[in-house]
């Protein structure tokens, strides 16, 4: 009960603790077994009532109100009942139904590669905004991701030195490890679908 009053105080006034802003990143195999620095992905670990905070509110809240006002479109497949094979069935159809109909289309295959990394805190906001969360929460979120101090863990433990944490040099994107970033992706992705 403590922890919940505390995550709603925070959300509130848009005032994280600092401990939030310390976050340790890891590096895992993507294939089990091999190590090679190109096939490792870096995942930060940050503190679990701040990913929880981002879960719950992003995560779900935010979802549950964007799917409920037909924000997401069906388009990304982002159902609990969708599949990868829905998007290429999908596709392939669209592509049968232009050909016989001798309309022009064109497909784009991109890889969103880095894509957490590559947001912009200010249109993220707006993004957020726009699918109705309070700004306390949106505040508490990207503040403590702009001045997010970054470790590293290694074989040979971790760095006593950080980056980040500089207030005139903040840091953007979403962060691979947190639980808001999937939800952050698919509205944000959402409203470029919509616009197009």
């Amino acid at each position: 009960q403590r922890c919940s009053k505390k995550i709603t105080l925070i959300s509130r006034t848009g005032c994280p603790p600092e401990r939030w802003s310390y976050g340790l990143t890891v590096m895992l195999e993507k294939i089990a077994g091999i190590a090679l620095v190109n096939k490792l992905r870096a995942i930060l670990l940050m503190e679990a009532d701040f990913n929880f905070h981002n879960k719950l509110i992003f995560g779900k809240r935010m979802l549950q109100v964007a799917r409920a006002e037909g924000l997401i479109p069906d388009e990304q497949y982002s159902e609990q009942q969708s599949t990868a094979e829905d998007g290429s069935w999908d596709k392939i159809l669209q592509s049968d139904i232009s050909r016989q109909k001798r309309q022009p289309m064109g497909i784009v295959s991109a890889d969103a590669a880095n894509c957490y990394d590559r947001i912009n805190h200010c249109i993220m906001a707006l993004v957020f905004l726009a699918m109705c969360v309070g700004t306390g929460s949106i505040a508490a979120m990207l503040r403590s991701i702009q001045l997010m101090k970054f470790f590293l863990r290694t074989g040979w433990g971790e760095s006593q030195r950080c980056i980040g944490g500089n207030l005139l040099h903040i840091l953007h994107g979403l962060c691979q490890g947190n639980g808001a970033a999937p939800a952050g992706w698919l509205t944000l992705s959402s409203v470029l679908v919509l616009v197009f």
